[in-house]
């Protein structure tokens, strides 16, 4: 069999970051390649919420393929494996085999190198669709602001109710007589924040805990959102590779 799939990408604790953040959605998850680069997405039953992993073409160190394809992986080992070897000092290489793919951690330094072969069905790329529509807040905050904002108001409840106007967003939940209440501004701590038009929408907490969670590990998240349309969380990797959460509304 011509086996004709290489790819490499420098860091690979981004990479483990990605793959930790796909396994919070799902067990297994469908990894595309095709011309443009790496991707996956998942949905998750109940629609409200879908994660995107992306390493475009261009930010990888190598990639050859000879025809599109993707494999089906089992999340639980490949993240087991990233944990121990993850380090921005080192790089992840994935080639196919027969039976699925090898994913290698080589140490940029001392070329020290650690294999896992993963068996995956193998099959056509899924189409990747994202909902289009056009969000009229985007902020940049630090992940880890974003992720203790949401934490502190899952204490409260269920729901969250998130504005903006002016030069500021509000992120508020209240239940049973209690009620908390975080203004973020700009500069202090967003960096950077557009408001076509003032926005209100309600998200599940539940679901927002488990994006924020996940995306804490970046200093520049991009959120997105608009009244009563999905929340768009956007996640860098120090290298280029990025991590997509849309939510859906609470209506």
């Amino acid at each position: 069999m011509n086996l004709m799939l290489r790819a490499k990408y420098s860091n690979s604790k981004d990479f483990y970051h990605l793959i930790n953040a796909m396994s919070k959605l799902s067990d297994t998850i469908i990894l595309n390649f095709t011309k443009d680069g790496i991707n996956s997405k998942y949905l998750t039953e109940d629609k409200i919420l879908m994660g995107i992993l992306n390493l475009p073409k261009d930010v990888l160190e190598e990639y050859e393929i000879e025809k599109e394809m993707s494999v089906k992986l089992d999340l639980n080992y490949v993240k087991k494996f990233l944990g121990k070897a993850r380090s921005s000092k080192s790089s992840v290489e994935i080639t196919e085999t027969d039976a699925g793919i090898k994913i290698t951690i080589v140490d940029n330094k001392t070329g020290t190198k650690s294999n896992i072969y993963v068996k995956g069905e193998k099959g056509e790329p899924q189409p990747l669709k994202e909902p289009n529509v056009s969000l009229p807040v985007l902020a940049t905050l630090p992940g880890d602001v974003f992720k203790t904002v949401i934490d502190d108001a899952e204490t409260i409840g269920e729901e969250v109710i998130i504005e903006a106007e002016e030069d500021s967003v509000k992120i508020s939940a209240e239940e049973s007589g209690k009620s908390y209440t975080a203004i973020l501004r700009r500069d202090k701590p967003i960096t950077d924040l557009s408001i076509d038009k003032p926005s209100k929408s309600a998200y599940s907490l539940e679901v927002l805990k488990t994006a924020a969670s996940v995306s804490s590990f970046t200093d520049n998240l991009r959120m997105g959102f608009g009244s009563n349309l999905p929340l768009k969380l956007e996640a860098s990797g120090e290298n280029g590779a990025s991590l997509i959460f849309w939510v859906a509304p609470r209506i």
